[in-house]
This record gives C-alpha cells, structure tokens and sequence, in this order.
C-alpha cells in the first residue's frame, strides 16, 4: 500500500507547477508549526486540516474534528453536567432558544463518549495506529 500511495504522489506531483515545490520561507514554516501547536484543546486534538478556519467557532464539543483526549474524559463528564444544569435553568426561565442550543450540546457530548467507549475498547484490544486499520505494513 506505501509503494502503490508513494507512486501516487509522484504522479501527481508531475502534474504540479513547479512553484508549489519552492522552499517554504521562515513565516510559512512557522504558520506550519503553529497549526500545529495550535490543535491541542481541552478535550483532546483538533483534526482541522492544515490551513483550514475553525468552522464551529471553537465549540470544540460540536465538533466532528474533537479527537477526544482519554485522559480528558473527566472533564467531558464535568462539562455534559454543567451542560445539564445550565438546560434546567433554561428551560425554567423559557428560554427556549437556548435550550435548544443546550439539547444539540447534550447530544454531541452523547457522541464524544462513544468515540471514548469506541476508542478505549480498541486501546484496551492494544489496537493503535495503523495496526489499528487492519493494514499490513510492508518496507518500500
């Protein structure tokens, strides 16, 4: 499979203008580095690719991208019950857009801790990374 992706990249680089290929200057290796630095949140790692704006304006809960951190699991528990005292009060004061806000958090924070069931089941099986996959890894 690496020979078959790396005969593919060589392909489409042939395709490729030749300025994409220049050596990148001191800011756009530092924008590299802070995309990158800037993807650790509270609850784990956001999965955004390179270059791309936050569509969820930081409502990491929401978010398909959340890679949720294990260690952070707690804090997923402290938040859904912080969640649920803040819909009480809403709806108590009727307001309703607001509970309606609350009720879709519930439900991604429902979500995130099945991708945490998901995700310690395969840690607790020792599945990780590729291995994980299924794929056999083969030298070039």
């Amino acid at each position: 499979m690496i020979r078959h992706y790396r005969r593919f990249v060589d392909q489409r680089r042939t395709h490729r203008p030749s300025e994409e290929y220049r050596e990148p200057s001191d800011s756009e290796w530092q924008d590299f580095r802070d995309h990158f630095s800037l993807r650790k949140v509270a609850l784990g790692t956001c999965d955004r690719p390179y270059g791309t704006p936050c569509q969820h304006e930081h409502a990491c809960i929401r978010c398909p991208m959340l890679r949720l951190d294990l260690a952070q699991e707690p804090r997923l528990l402290e938040i859904e019950a912080n969640t649920r005292q803040r819909l009480g009060e809403a709806q108590r004061m009727h307001w309703l857009g607001e509970v309606a806000g609350l009720q879709e958090s519930l439900r991604h924070i429902a979500d995130k801790k099945q991708q945490a069931e998901r995700l310690r089941a395969r840690t607790d099986r020792g599945e990780d990374g590729v291995a994980a996959l299924g794929w056999a890894i083969t030298p070039p």
